[in-house]
């Protein structure tokens, strides 16, 4: 009987521990595909009451996401844009006029605190997300993946986890 090398078995046993809550850190919150926010994202619908940020290049972002401003967001990956109906309808076209690799398309989802409330939504192609609340009032909002372990669209990190 053959058995799996240890490179398989940590990234597993890291992600469990991950999805049942034993690292011993802060509380973790949720990033849940929602369809609905898929159709406000592309709507162009601006939420009132949230700060915008992004992921990858200001002109064409990897993920947008609007947090409530009831939240304070502690993040060293996303940054903010104050975003109007032209910036968001820029994105859009963009999303819209360029073609993805398959199983990329965009989704959109709503970020949880750990009492369930929602503190946010979410537009990716990456539906695989870390979040916590450290302190009452404060969100950390982790880079999204795809559930295979890479970003959708880049090859150059498949293991996002260990660095590999």
């Amino acid at each position: 009987m053959r058995s799996l090398p240890c490179r398989c078995l940590l990234p597993a046993l890291f992600t469990l521990l991950l999805l049942t809550g034993c690292t011993g850190g802060p509380p973790a919150g949720a990033w849940v595909a929602d369809p609905q926010v898929r159709q406000l994202f592309e709507s162009g619908t601006l939420l009132p009451d949230h700060s915008y940020y992004y992921l990858g290049s200001f002109g064409a972002p990897d993920s947008i996401m609007a947090i409530d401003n009831r939240y304070t967001l502690r993040s060293q990956v996303w940054a903010g844009a104050k975003v109007d109906q032209h910036l968001l309808n820029g994105w859009l076209q963009w999303y819209r006029s360029e073609h993805h690799p398959p199983g990329c398309q965009f989704r959109g989802g709503r970020i949880l605190t750990p009492d369930g409330r929602q503190a946010g939504v979410w537009y990716s192609q990456n539906i695989v997300n870390i979040v916590r609340l450290p302190e009452p009032g404060v969100l950390e909002v982790f880079q999204p993946h795809s559930p295979s372990g890479p970003t959708c669209g880049r090859d150059n990190n498949a293991n996002f986890l260990f660095g590999e």
